[in-house]
């Protein structure tokens, strides 16, 4: 039997498909169970395969002011002020390996730096774009940098990258799978991202949402028994099974819900809300008039 832990001290949101709703909002019940979190003395952080830029802005709208995950754990920034915390960067020879499988198989590859307090896009010739990650750059801000590079070179001899993605069709990324997982890293599939495409998301051997929730918490000084986490994909696994209480969305796949401690609604129906509410809020209510 689950049991709950009686002190969470962190809470560990993914964005997509969690936080937000499908409308890609922030519900107000929402919002509101955060501030109330907050309020009681509970940490709350962000967790993410998202860049900064485009998690910054929803971490200012909550009002937070502390270290997020971002990458899939390859970069934890502290918000505002954008101070690396926390790297784990793929070896720039590993990740020529990927770049060079992925241009086998006919797919770009589109690679994450942060170099100097700025996040780069590096990808190959623009004559190898296909549909799927057209899609991808027209999503892309337009602060956002982006360079290419003959794919012989994308890599080698480049500083370590944050991760690689691939961005194809789910038949394809499964076709990949076999030759990306030879090469020491480790990789997660989103079968239908943001980007309405299948995402084949490459990293460091060590690296996963999971790996920097826990970096986080010992900068906090925080084990991570005391870490509720949230998630609804196949990237959040890891972090739901590291946390002392790993909670799934209602939407999310059964391979997600079989992992955690507890499934709340789905992001249509206030699922993050309520799982603060139930795991953290009621609980601390309960034990404050306790000890009254």
């Amino acid at each position: 039997m689950n049991m709950l832990p009686q002190d969470i001290r962190l809470i560990a949101i993914d964005i997509d498909g969690t936080l937000l709703n499908p409308q890609k909002q922030i519900s107000p019940r929402t919002r509101a169970a955060i501030r109330a979190a907050r309020e009681a003395g509970i940490t709350v952080t962000l967790a993410t395969a998202r860049r900064y830029l485009s998690t910054g802005s929803i971490a200012t709208e909550l009002g937070l002011d502390i270290p997020i995950v971002l990458y899939d754990g390859a970069l934890i920034l502290d918000h505002p002020d954008g101070h690396v915390l926390h790297t784990n960067l793929l070896q720039a020879e590993i990740a020529q390996q990927v770049v060079d499988v992925l241009v086998e198989y006919n797919v770009q590859p589109v690679i994450h730096h942060f170099t100097n307090q700025v996040e780069e896009t590096w990808t190959g010739p623009e004559d190898f774009d296909n549909e799927d990650v057209a899609k991808y750059f027209a999503y892309l801000p337009e602060i956002n940098i982006i360079r290419r590079f003959q794919h012989a070179t994308c890599c080698m001899g480049q500083p370590d990258p944050l991760r690689i993605v691939a961005f194809t069709t789910e038949d394809r990324v499964m076709k990949l799978v076999p030759a990306i997982s030879s090469l020491h890293c480790a990789w997660n599939i989103t079968p239908l991202g943001s980007y309405q495409t299948a995402e084949l998301a490459i990293m460091h051997k060590t690296c996963s949402k999971a790996s920097g929730v826990e970096a986080l918490a010992r900068h906090l000084g925080i084990t991570m028994q005391q870490v509720m986490a949230i998630g609804d994909n196949n990237n959040d696994i890891e972090m739901l099974q590291a946390a002392g209480w790993g909670v799934a969305m209602g939407q999310a796949p059964e391979a997600v819900k079989a992992v955690a401690h507890a499934v709340t609604a789905s992001n249509a129906e206030d699922g993050v809300a309520l799982a603060i509410e139930r795991y953290v809020l009621e609980r601390q209510a309960a034990s404050n008039s306790r000890s009254r």
